[in-house]
């Protein structure tokens, strides 16, 4: 019997790093689709041929896997971490497949310098109008009003507002160059500045303001007994904290080199079928997206609006700080210059929407009427995109 035993506990570890291995296969399936475009594995074909199209809907689907496996593994360190460091892991590991994706647009084959600018415009438009609307739509269903803490809106919109500003506005108004363009010395003001601002709001938010982002109303105590609760159960039966990191390293790793064959297909498939580039951004924007907007959805399904606005306004203040930076130093190392001023339509929508989220995010309640004029504004984004195609057609 004791050596039945001591066999059984030998296999017990094996089957369960199986197990515990079993939902990451797309992790590896990605890593191998990553050293395949890493060595220029290309079909043949035009940008509109079986082939191509075949592989490029197989990148897309590898890179959408390996993001949400990035993004389980950066939930689960969450769980261990608590708010706001876990906030700040799932923001910060979408932000690494971001950059990875604006980086591959920008320098890959027939590069574009304007992906960076439709990129972030395109996060800050799904954030705050689409995602924030169907959040304030999901949470609408059971409660009249979704309540969380207004210091956390109150210190996220005015550093969102002011970046934005600073990097997608105020370029289109300079004169130092035509367009949207910068001069070397403001484009290094603009980098330095969102980094540095980005970093004191992180030491802020981590530290002594660690309350604002936080909101413990009656109902909201009970949920944090029952996320303890789980959060307990997680660390008994979830994956080891050196686990996690590891396949979130490595999620992340895939994200990259799956980024880097997608870029010009992307450019190319949209030239191909005469669709506006700034779909391009949009593209990108959903696919980076797409795993952190689900949890913000899904905690406002769980009236856990706090989670939902900490991830949405997180990311949003979180894709300027640090894109912007990421794209600037890689513009001096590479000499490829992004247009980060926006058009003239698109200010006024961006405004629009900054005005609309400061006014209703302002009380520390949300309700299902906000959340339709939040969609307003994002339907009104797409159709001003394909407006201006059809007027430069």
């Amino acid at each position: 019997m004791t050596h039945e035993k001591s066999q059984a506990s030998a296999h017990a570890p094996r089957v369960g790093l199986a197990r515990r291995l079993r939902p990451d296969v797309p992790v590896f399936v990605g890593l191998a689709t990553a050293v395949a475009v890493l060595a220029h594995f290309s079909p043949g074909g035009g940008p509109t041929g079986g082939a191509t199209l075949a592989w490029s809907l197989w990148l897309v689907a590898a890179i959408l896997a390996c993001a949400f496996r990035a993004m389980a593994h950066a939930d689960a360190l969450a769980e261990r971490f608590g708010e706001p460091l876990g906030t700040l892991i799932l923001t910060i590991s979408a932000i690494t497949i971001e950059v990875a994706a604006v980086c591959a647009v920008m320098l890959g084959e027939g590069g574009d310098p304007q992906v960076a600018r439709d990129t972030m415009f395109s996060v800050l438009m799904i954030i705050l109008n689409l995602l924030a609307g169907l959040a304030m739509l999901i949470g609408g269903r059971r409660r009249l009003e979704q309540d969380f803490n207004a210091q956390s809106a109150s210190a996220y919109l005015p550093l969102i507002v002011a970046l934005a500003s600073i990097t997608l506005i105020l370029p289109r108004f300079t004169t130092s160059r035509e367009g949207g363009w910068m001069s070397d010395p403001m484009e290094i003001f603009v980098g330095v500045s969102a980094f540095v601002i980005y970093a004191l709001f992180l030491l802020m938010q981590t530290t002594r303001h660690r309350a604002f982002f936080a909101h413990h109303g009656t109902s909201e105590r009970a949920a944090d007994e029952h996320g303890a609760a789980h959060a307990a159960t997680a660390l008994h039966h979830g994956p080891s904290a050196v686990f996690s990191g590891v396949m979130l390293v490595l999620s992340l790793l895939a994200v990259v080199g799956i980024a880097e064959g997608l870029a010009g297909r992307v450019s190319h498939l949209l030239g191909a079928l005469d669709a506006p580039s700034a779909l391009g951004g949009v593209f990108i924007a959903a696919l980076v997206l797409a795993p952190e907007g689900l949890a913000s959805l899904r905690s406002a399904a769980h009236d856990d609006m706090q989670r939902s606005i900490n991830i949405l306004l997180g990311s949003a203040l979180a894709t300027i700080g640090l894109t912007v930076p990421a794209v600037l130093a890689i513009r001096f190392f590479t000499d490829s210059s992004p247009e980060l001023g926006l058009d003239p339509p698109y200010i006024v929508l961006l405004m629009t929407t900054f005005l609309v989220s400061a006014i209703g995010f302002s009380r520390g309640k949300v309700h299902a009427m906000q959340g339709v004029v939040h969609l307003l504004l994002f339907v009104a984004w797409i159709v001003t995109i394909l407006d201006e195609a059809g007027a430069g057609g």
